[in-house]
């Protein structure tokens, strides 16, 4: 470790010639999975001059020998006018290392600011002293929900890592513009009545986000678990049916293709009655971390979300 700081001690006399050096936040990301570490590394560097920082990528392989592999980079950006730079450390951890990856990364941080520990692919443990030394931890229910028990065993891992750290859930920053739409279709004083006429409610998307949604739903408009048909599909939609006074009104707000729409609308009885549209950003998971980075603090409505979606069984 004392080779990669003087690593980024070179890189770093170097680039302070050209470059004004800009960081606000230490983020360290942890997967097993290669994939999803590169993809990380990906996000972060579109997040341009918003969120520059330290970056420590670990690349976790368990079933290796002991050892640790090395990279350093600095990225450069313009902002205002001027050129800044941050820094990212690639580590690929082997064996016994991986279990203590607190004081591995520890020599690594830039100590007079936060540190984020991030974990993409998976939910830490419940004794991972990394998660136990990070201020915030951002998650994912998508890939979470992916692994092995998918959502049945992640959410209930969400709620309890909820009660001991502040977490904050990619999935649940990506789902927003879903959220939002839905709720702005209930505003006209004519369909707000319906809020409290619920018949049904159908949500499909991966199954870590469709749990969200659904515990969302649950604990927002007071649907039991037994109106809540849930479905696993490439893209969120929301179907809600509701009665008031004899009429039917349908909400849907759905990313029907690839394309990076949200559509929402009402029909009531049969017609259509309101239509919305959102644009999605370009870089989704870019642009969650950048959102989750602005917002490291806890969001209640998360958690009741999370707390409802336990009764899905």
């Amino acid at each position: 470790m004392a080779e990669v700081a003087g690593a980024l001690d070179r890189l770093r006399r170097e680039e302070e010639r050209l470059a004004t050096r800009t960081s606000v936040v230490n983020l360290v990301v942890v997967s097993s999975d290669p994939e999803a570490a590169e993809r990380t590394r990906c996000a972060m560097r579109r997040l341009g001059h918003r969120h520059p920082g330290r970056t420590l990528a670990l690349v976790l392989q368990h079933d290796q020998h002991d050892h640790i592999d090395a990279s350093v980079e600095l990225h450069q950006v313009q902002a205002d006018g001027r050129t800044i730079w941050w820094e990212e450390v690639v580590l690929s951890v082997g064996g016994r290392v991986c279990r203590h990856l607190d004081s591995l990364v520890s020599p690594l941080l830039l100590h007079e600011l936060p540190v984020v520990a991030w974990y993409p692919s998976e939910l830490p443990a419940r004794d991972d002293p990394l998660a136990a030394s990070a201020q915030a931890l951002l998650v994912d229910a998508r890939w979470a929900g992916e692994q092995e028990g998918g959502a049945h065993r992640a959410i209930p891992a969400l709620v309890g890592l909820s009660r001991r750290r502040v977490i904050v859930d990619l999935s649940w920053k990506r789902l927003m513009p879903w959220r939002h739409l839905l709720a702005e279709l209930f505003e006209p004083e004519l369909l707000r009545p319906f809020v409290e006429g619920v018949r049904s409610v159908e949500v499909t998307a991966h199954d870590g986000p469709a749990h969200l949604l659904a515990g969302w739903l649950m604990d927002r408009l007071g649907v039991p678990s037994a109106a809540i048909t849930l479905r696993v599909t490439r893209h969120a939609a929301v179907r809600v049916v509701a009665e008031y006074r004899g009429q039917r009104a349908t909400f849907t707000v759905a990313r029907p293709t690839d394309a990076r729409l949200v559509l929402a609308r009402v029909d009531l009885d049969g017609t259509l009655h309101t239509r919305r549209l959102a644009t999605l950003p370009e870089h989704g998971l870019s642009w969650s971390l950048a959102e989750a980075l602005s917002h490291l603090e806890r969001d209640p409505v998360y958690e009741h979300a999370l707390h409802a979606a336990l009764g899905l069984g």
